[in-house]
């Protein structure tokens, strides 16, 4: 039905810098009501002017009830009905994907003055349509409606996030009713991602007749998958040069300040998961922070430390990376409300959604793992991949390396028997990190074996595609083709 005004732009091209200027808009939205649902999508085409994509890009807001979802997409730069879709998430939670787009991996990224764009040679639609969504409402542009509340945990937003891919790749987008779909991100989006999965599968199980999501796998960058393995991973990015720095960033004193307080802080840990009550489980996290994580944080922010990459400065406060304010200056600015034309529901465009956060801590999930929920995709034949880039201590490399080994399904005597390998990425000669994996099937009825990985990345914090954007965009090509990381 969007045969026309959908097609691919034939000899799109793009300036090697484009800074937007205010402009007469474009068309005004099409509106799409879903024909299996209550839902519609309001949505138009942009142009080069506000992302140097180097293909076609679309922007609206999927409306869910009370609910609205801003995405961005952007078709593949080379083959847009071939190739699959790719979705991203940020994390947070209540952070805006709309950071991944213009910081990490997106076709364009922010240009050094917060005024326009730069083509981004390394982003992950060369070779994958890709998606990027704010989620839940209420962060970046999406947005709820007056007395209705957010999201307060990740089965919550993991709902709307399936209505939305639903409707998106069967009536919007049909030629991805039956692409593969890899869902992506980075930080909580170790919450979001797995809930997501889950979602996505019990719903296709469910109703068999409803369209259906071709969820293929899942990557996440540095992710919060078990608060306890990532606690327990401090003390070793901050005692030990393992992450690839010269000197460890403690002194003795400090380290043995945190070897002491560990047990403490395990042992709370575990009596959160066993009793997953918000006043417990709160309980806990005070006992870690003022034993562990404190000794570092309380010194973090602007001027002081970076918890995302343990040798840089922190320019800014919470998020410490400059580039966000280019990017909430970018997205705030005249050029870009006239090109996106948000609805008057929308005040100001912000990076971080202190409600959503708040309100997601009125639970006990970000104390809590999302193993059982990664074991349930696996066991269904979903692809599992974790990369972690070496410097981050906010979901640290160590932290990932103990819940991989520890995570109780078939394959996990095999994993944790294996060393961690170099592997070289395509163009350099010399190894970026580190990997290990295996593939098992489990059950006998499986067609292929469920792949679970593990790949590091030396010299990279928590924003991997920023920090070593073509060693990422090779990770993902790899990935999404099914191929080895360590080549004979």
């Amino acid at each position: 039905m969007l045969k026309f005004w959908l097609a691919t732009l034939a000899g799109v091209g793009y300036a090697s810098q484009t800074v937007l200027r205010p402009e007469p808009s474009a068309s005004d939205f099409t509106t799409f009501h879903s024909l299996n649902s209550p839902h519609s999508i309001r949505i138009r085409q942009q142009n080069e002017s506000l992302c140097a994509a180097g293909s076609a890009q679309y922007t609206g807001w999927l409306d869910i009830g009370p609910r609205h979802l801003f995405f961005w997409y952007f078709e593949s730069q080379n083959d847009p009905v071939a190739d699959p879709l790719t979705l991203w998430m940020n994390g947070g939670p209540g952070g805006s994907s709309l950071m991944g787009l213009f910081q990490e991996n997106g076709p364009c990224l922010i240009n050094e003055h917060g005024n326009g764009t730069v083509h981004n040679p390394w982003g992950w639609s060369r070779n994958s349509s890709l998606l990027y969504v704010d989620q839940p409402a209420n962060v970046g542009f999406s947005y709820v409606d007056e007395g209705y509340t957010v999201a307060r945990d990740s089965h919550e937003a993991a709902v709307d996030m399936h209505r939305f891919l639903q409707i998106f790749t069967s009536e919007i987008f049909p030629h991805h009713s039956s692409s593969d779909l890899h869902i992506s991100g980075e930080s909580y989006a170790g919450q979001y991602i797995p809930y997501l999965g889950v979602e996505i599968l019990t719903q296709n199980k469910r109703y068999p007749s409803e369209p259906q999501i071709n969820l293929k796998s899942c990557l996440i960058g540095n992710g919060f998958m078990s608060p306890k393995d990532t606690t327990f991973g401090y003390w070793e990015t901050l005692c030990t040069t393992n992450p690839g720095v010269s000197t460890p960033v403690f002194n003795e004193t400090r380290c043995n300040i945190l070897a002491e307080n560990m047990p403490r802080c395990m042992d709370v840990y575990d009596i959160c998961t066993q009793n997953p009550d918000p006043a417990i489980c709160a309980a806990a996290e005070s006992v870690c922070y003022k034993g562990i994580v404190g000794w570092y944080e309380d010194e973090s922010g602007k001027g002081g430390r970076n918890r995302y990459d343990i040798t840089a400065p922190c320019y800014i406060d919470e998020i410490c990376y400059q580039e966000s304010a280019y990017v909430e200056k970018y997205l705030n600015s005249a050029a870009v409300w006239e090109a996106l034309s948000p609805p008057e529901e929308v005040k100001e465009y912000k990076m971080e959604s202190t409600k959503v956060a708040d309100a997601f801590h009125t639970t006990p999930e970000g104390m809590t793992s999302s193993s059982e929920h990664v074991l349930s995709l696996l066991a269904n034949g979903v692809h599992f991949l974790f990369y972690q880039g070496n410097l981050d201590l906010a979901c640290n490399t160590a932290g990932a390396i103990r819940w991989t080994n520890s995570l109780s399904w078939k394959g996990q005597a095999e994993f944790s028997s294996k060393p961690l390998l170099p592997w070289v990425s395509t163009g350099r000669n010399e190894p970026v990190g580190t990997t290990k994996e295996v593939r098992v099937k489990l059950n006998g009825d499986a067609e292929t074996a469920s792949r679970f990985a593990l790949v590091t990345v030396d010299g990279a914090g928590h924003l991997v595609p920023r920090d070593r954007p073509d060693v990422a965009f090779d990770l993902l090509t790899r990935w999404i083709a099914g191929d080895s990381f360590v080549r004979s």
